[in-house]
């Protein structure tokens, strides 16, 4: 036992840990072979216990651990009451416990900690040796339950106990120094609780000395040295003096080097000096310092087990760090994860723990950065939940209020501007008032807790215009700007944010200093910024827009082109944010335009390039399309300019490659890429199976958002977090499809693969007649004709009609509808009004000049009439051009409407043409048509005409004498049933109610059973074989959204994209009493020679039978204007 005990101080003094080997075998060897009834069994028990414990700490056995809490309870049990040997035992036995709280979290384990101590300070009397060692122990647990449950009696107690102990213990003890650790770390608890810089000064001097006590080599000057970085990170964090970062890096430095590998307290010492290298980071802004810290992040969370108590923090550490490489080099993946990251760390932490509402915090700001990034909706509604959890739960005079005051208040002003929402913009900026107010002068997050202050009350100013608010506001940013030190990575952005404001009050005050004062702030944030800095293109745009200013109040031309070069740069700096970039190229286009700039096209050409990037194919199908309001025209007044300049095939592509963006990258994820395939088969076939993955990720998104939107309340919670996964895996594989696009786009001859389509690609989708893209921009108005074999654009302009005209004849076009009814078999068409003069205008201002250029004839036998689609941009989607013409008694003869001459086809691209690869193959084997009729149970006022309807269809696959067609028809009606079936048919055909939202239009869709409806989101998970017929038979089916004219969000361009050759669609509400003869006269015609029906023939036999009912039954303009072919 004596040899044992002499081992054990060996260890202590020297830290080799052979000698606790030794003394533990020594220890279980003598308890074996001596007898339970031996009086030095207890003492023995105890020693093994001590051993065990110091060797966990050592090595982190959690069994060494579980034997030791064994060991001295077993002991105690053998050591009776008023023997001296029970005070150690117990002292020993706390010290295990603590043990296993720190590794397991266990808040028994802490309590029982606390208990033991407690009563070995009770048993000791005071002037005892060992007082002050039971005082420092009790006082350490205290600090530690303070820490984890935020009771401030805990802290108060603990540091009297710590006090005393620190007081009782003469110098040159060899406990002193743990003593005065444990005190300064109690101390420095109190400062980051209260922020009293009393409390800092005393923590460091406190934590100084003990380690200045301690002799080099003791196994615990590594836990000190870290304790002591710590706490001058903390006076670094408070007052900002580089002094203390840099002994913060070198204390802890010296802590990591002297912790041997394996040891316990290796990870934290490791996350604690990359905490170190962060902040450097954070005040310096050297890249180097930021891998470094992720470095020591990622290995110090790679030696802790997953369980162990202290992961969470160095999980947050390491997400913080992920998050702050995003913000620096703009990869979206350090985004995701530091948000994957966060919620570990929040899954990981109990409810109650202090520290859970700075992990949330962190989560909902890392959510508010991504909604910045991708203009998600759910990220900013997940923020603010976070954010607001986390206040929840910090106390009003805690020190990191603010901090939790100002993210909230940013989120809730975010979301004001994205939803309108007043009062979130009022409490956005109560909440950021109550951050600075509680924000000490000066404290180094000061200056931040101002500017944002100041941002809202802008924000505030330009919604209602109140003076006041953007005098506090330019108040507010001065006041940042003068509390920031120069050097200061922020301080740029500070200056950037006083300019905008100083500009802005020149154009409500027209004070000329103003302006001044704006530009040279603008240009001190530029020049502080380095190059390559991801704000760099922010200050840029900031600087361009007060020259512009400059140029509109003063002419001088100078400052104008000094403004477009400025636009320039910006939007060419490929590390800056997509929205950011795409805005200095809308700003360059502003001052391009009036002046006819030599670069107009050039800045047209990135806008384009960047309004698929703003709608990633990572974000939800929502979401895409609010992004795309941002360009909603700019894309015809690019066609527009390029046509100024001479270049029509330039506009062509251009209209291409700007309209219908997620239809079009829908097309892509289908590809095969063959000339890939053929130059690098393995990333041609990666490609094919990640575009799959995605394709699939995103289309179970939509659809169990779409479920999710259906669901009950009490379901939310779980709908929610399923959403959440499916969202996350949706991104992550959009992400690494970008990765290999890029890649792809590194090899010679690939560089544009999968952007733009240059003409020559274009105009082979012309192949069954010609295209005529109809362009209605701002100054001009243009038909582009494309021909197979004609290797230029066909230029027509239309000098007698305007994009003012356009956009009469679509308030016309109200009118003439009037109210709007669904298939009731009434006409909605208000009396009175005349269709005559709608319909001529169309034909002698757009229809006429296209055909004259086509040279067509006017054409007397209906065999002769040639196909033409039409591609309309802007007001002319929702015009029905197929119907232009004179319709007066004087023009009975043809030749005075577009019919006379035409079968009229509608595509929303060129690109949906070009599916349609070999013209001439005619499928073999039976058909199959999906009939699906109006369910009982869709809620909606029953259609009488449907029976007839599908008799019709009947009717007309009876009478055909040879064709082979197996009807197929929906028995119950639901979502589910009809996605099914369709899968296994040939073509389709709905007869029921159609719903357009005009709020979202993604939502609008077919009503079927249930009251549910089959959406723009269910059509896009469906692929199938390109070809065969969709017969919408149903109101609004093709009818666009006012707000993004160019995106075809209807269901009739969902059914091309999802394989459907040809789509029968209607552009406004249809009668109930006109749609089944329609149906009639289209199948008749189709099933009319006895073969397999052709779906190319659909839209002949839809002429004719729209023909039939204007010239035959006479029916009004309404009635048959909306039926229209698509494909």
């Amino acid at each position: 036992l004596t040899l044992s005990g002499q081992l054990v101080l060996c260890y202590e003094r020297f830290g080799d840990l052979a000698h606790l080997q030794e003394a533990i075998t020594l220890l279980e060897n003598w308890l074996r072979s001596t007898s339970v009834l031996d009086d030095r069994r207890g003492a023995a028990l105890a020693a093994l216990g001590l051993a065990l414990a110091q060797r966990f700490d050592c090595v982190g056995e959690l069994s060494d651990l579980e034997d030791a809490i064994s060991m001295h309870r077993d002991a105690l049990d053998l050591t009776p009451h008023g023997r001296p040997e029970r005070l150690d035992i117990l002292s020993n036995l706390g010290t295990s416990f603590l043990f296993r709280f720190q590794r397991l979290g266990q808040l028994s384990d802490l309590g029982n900690a606390i208990s033991r101590y407690r009563e070995a300070v009770d048993l000791t009397p005071h002037g005892h040796p060992q007082k002050p060692d039971c005082l420092s122990n009790l006082g350490h647990s205290l600090s530690i339950r303070f820490q984890r449950l935020g009771e401030l009696s805990d802290l108060d107690d603990a540091i009297s106990m710590l006090r005393d102990a620190v007081d009782l213990t003469p110098d040159g003890h060899p406990g002193k120094s743990a003593y005065l650790n444990n005190l300064g770390n109690s101390i420095l608890a109190r400062f980051q609780r209260f922020g009293e810089l009393s409390d800092l000064e005393d923590a460091i001097s406190m934590l100084k000395e003990g380690v200045d006590l301690i002799p080099d080599g003791h196994p615990d000057k590594s836990k000190l040295l870290s304790n002591l970085g710590g706490s001058f990170i903390s006076r670094f964090q408070r007052l900002g003096q580089p002094c203390d970062l840099e002994d913060a890096i070198s204390t802890l430095r010296d802590a990591v080097d002297l912790s041997p590998n394996g040891h316990p307290d290796k990870p934290e010492l490791l996350s604690n000096l990359g905490g170190c290298f962060f902040t450097r980071f954070q005040h310096l802004g050297q890249l180097n310092d930021l891998e470094d810290a992720i470095s020591r992040h990622k290995d110090a969370v790679e030696l802790t087990p997953h369980a162990h108590p202290v992961k969470p923090n160095l999980l947050n550490s390491l997400g913080i760090s992920f998050w702050a490489r995003f913000e620096r080099l703009g990869e979206l993946s350090d985004l995701d994860g530091a948000i994957s990251t966060f919620r570990d760390v929040v899954d990981l932490t109990q409810y109650g723990h202090p520290q859970k509402r700075g992990y949330l915090i962190n989560l909902g700001s890392a959510f508010a950065t991504r909604f910045d990034r991708l203009g998600e909706l759910s990220d900013l509604e997940d923020a603010i939940s976070r954010l607001v959890d986390a206040i929840d739960l910090t106390p009003h005079d805690h020190p990191e209020k603010p901090t939790f005051l100002n993210n909230l208040a940013n989120s809730l002003t975010t979301r004001f501007r994205r939803l309108g929402e007043s009062s979130d913009l009022a409490n956005g900026i109560s909440r950021h008032r109550d951050a600075v107010d509680l924000t000490p002068h000066d404290h180094p997050d000061k200056p931040h807790r101002l500017h944002n202050l100041a941002n809202s009350l802008i924000i505030r100013f330009g919604h209602f215009g109140e003076l006041s608010d953007l005098q506090d506001a330019i108040s507010r940013y001065r006041d940042a700007v003068d509390l920031t030190p120069h050097g200061h990575p922020q301080r740029p952005a500070f200056l950037s944010s006083l300019g905008n404001s100083l500009a802005t009050r020149f154009e409500r005050l027209e004070d000329s200093r103003d302006l001044d004062d704006a530009i040279s702030k603008h240009k001190d944030a530029v020049d502080l910024t380095p190059h390559g800095h991801p704000d760099k293109p922010a200050h840029l745009i900031g600087l361009g827009n007060s020259l512009s200013t400059q140029f509109h109040h003063f002419r001088e031309l100078r400052n104008l082109e000094e403004a477009i070069s400025l636009y320039l740069h910006a939007a060419s700096t490929t590390i800056a944010p997509i929205s950011v970039r795409f805005l200095a190229s809308t700003q360059w286009i502003l001052c391009a335009r009036p002046i006819r700039h030599h670069t107009l096209l050039h800045a047209y050409s990135i806008a384009i390039t960047l309004l698929p990037q703003l709608a990633w194919i990572g974000l939800s199908l929502s979401d895409r399309y609010t992004q795309l309001t941002q360009g909603a025209d700019l894309v015809r007044e690019a066609a527009a300019a390029a046509l100024d300049l001479g270049f029509p095939e330039t506009a062509v592509e251009w209209l291409e490659q700007g309209r219908s963006i997620v239809w079009g990258e829908l097309f892509q994820l289908r590809s095969s890429y063959e000339e890939l395939s053929s130059a690098h088969p393995d990333h041609a076939r990666r490609l094919r199976e990640l575009s799959a993955a995605l394709e699939h990720a995103s289309s179970t998104r939509e659809r169990s958002l779409s479920l999710f939107l259906e669901q009950t309340q009490s379901a939310a919670h779980r709908v929610t977090e399923s959403l959440q996964q499916e969202a996350d895996r949706h991104r992550t594989l959009a992400i690494e499809r970008d990765k290999l696009l890029q890649e792809i786009r590194g090899f010679p001859g690939f560089e544009q693969f999968l952007l733009r389509k240059e003409f020559s690609q274009l105009r082979a989708s012309a192949h069954s007649g010609p295209v005529v893209m109809l362009n209605a921009a701002e100054t001009r108005c243009d038909a582009l004709i494309v021909l197979a074999d004609i290797d230029h654009v066909i230029h027509v302009p239309l000098p007698n009609f305007t994009c003012q005209r356009s956009a009469g004849l679509r308030k016309m076009l109200v009118k003439l509808l009037g109210r709007v009814d669904e298939r009731m078999g009434t006409s909605s068409t208000q009396r009175g009004v005349n269709w005559e003069p709608f319909l001529s205008t169309l034909w002698n201002g757009v229809v006429k000049p296209v055909l004259d250029a086509l040279s067509f004839s006017v054409r007397h036998t209906p065999g002769d009439l040639s196909r033409i689609f039409w591609c309309p941009t802007g007001h002319f989607v929702f015009l029905p051009i197929h119907g232009a013409g004179f319709y007066n008694t004087q023009h009975s003869r043809p030749g005075h409407k577009v019919s006379d001459f035409v079968v009229s086809s509608y595509v929303p691209s060129l690109s949906i043409l070009s599916l349609s690869h070999n013209p001439d193959a005619v499928p073999s084997g039976d058909l199959r048509l999906l009939a699906v009729r109006q369910p009982s149970s869709d809620g909606l006022p029953h259609l009488s005409g449907v029976g007839t309807e599908l008799e019709h269809i009947r009717a007309a696959i009876r009478n055909s004498s040879s064709a082979q067609t197996v009807l197929l028809e929906s028995e119950e009606g639901t979502v589910e049933e009809v996605l099914s079936l369709m899968k296994d048919a040939d073509w389709v055909h709905f007869a029921c109610h159609g719903s357009q939202d005009d709020v979202d239009r993604t939502n609008s869709g077919l009503c079927l059973a249930d009251r549910r409806r089959l959406k723009i989101s269910d059509i896009m998970a469906l692929s199938r074989p390109h070809g065969g017929l969709a017969f919408l038979s149903a109101c609004e089916t093709a009818m666009g959204d006012e707000g993004l004219s160019d995106e075809a969000i209807h269901i009739a361009a969902g059914m091309l994209f999802a394989g459907y050759g040809g789509v029968v669609g209607t552009m406004w509400t249809i009668s109930d009493e006109l749609a089944p003869r329609v149906a009639r006269d289209v199948y008749s015609q189709l099933f009319r020679n006895g073969a397999r029906p052709d779906y190319r023939e659909a839209a002949r036999a839809l002429h004719d039978a729209i023909g039939h009912l204007r010239d035959s039954v006479k029916a009004p303009f309404d009635m048959w204007l909306p039926f229209i072919h698509v494909g």
